[in-house]
């Protein structure tokens, strides 16, 4: 599971809070019973607070500017579509029935739905394609990228010449 650094700071602030509860909680009150509640949720508020205020300080050394920040995402989704436009026009048109992609490892059913509505039907076609593309075609659909990510055009392109004894081979390397 990959974390933000907004997740990974609080997760720290909090780690700290629940060791600074417990040592208080050992030196306050060892023996006697009292209760550390309102210690506990002073203390977590506390960390709540400083967490915002450190996360505003943030923002403002970064100097995030959000329009600037939708404009380079704008760019780079019409980048994407030009790509794809100009790969759809120099594909010839399939001759025949779209090759199972279920073959290659790490593409399942839904991972074949998605490279078709991408204009990717045959094993060539995914040869062709970039890791980076790739990655863009999943991220635009809404999905995470396929676990080996970065070997499908290769398996692909054992596929399209039909080397199956070599593609069982690649597979079985990773």
């Amino acid at each position: 599971m990959k974390l933000n650094q907004n997740a990974k700071s609080m997760i720290a602030i909090m780690a700290l809070v629940g060791a600074i509860i417990l040592a208080l909680n050992a030196v306050v009150a060892p023996n006697s019973g009292r209760d550390m509640i309102s210690w506990s949720i002073g203390l977590l508020a506390l960390a709540i607070l400083f967490w915002i205020w450190i996360r505003r300080e943030a923002l403002v050394e970064r100097g995030a500017d959000p329009a600037a920040a939708a404009e380079d995402a704008a760019a780079e989704a019409e980048a994407l579509a030009k790509r794809r436009e100009v790969r759809r026009e120099s594909e010839p048109a399939d001759s025949g029935e779209a090759d199972d992609l279920t073959k290659i490892k790490g593409i399942a059913a839904g991972y074949q739905r998605i490279l078709n509505e991408a204009g990717i039907h045959s094993y060539s076609a995914l040869a062709s394609v970039s890791a980076d593309d790739l990655r863009a075609i999943f991220r635009g659909a809404g999905r995470a990228a396929p676990a080996g990510l970065e070997t499908l055009p290769r398996q692909a392109a054992y596929a399209a010449k039909g080397d199956w004894d070599g593609l069982r081979a690649f597979q079985d390397s990773f």
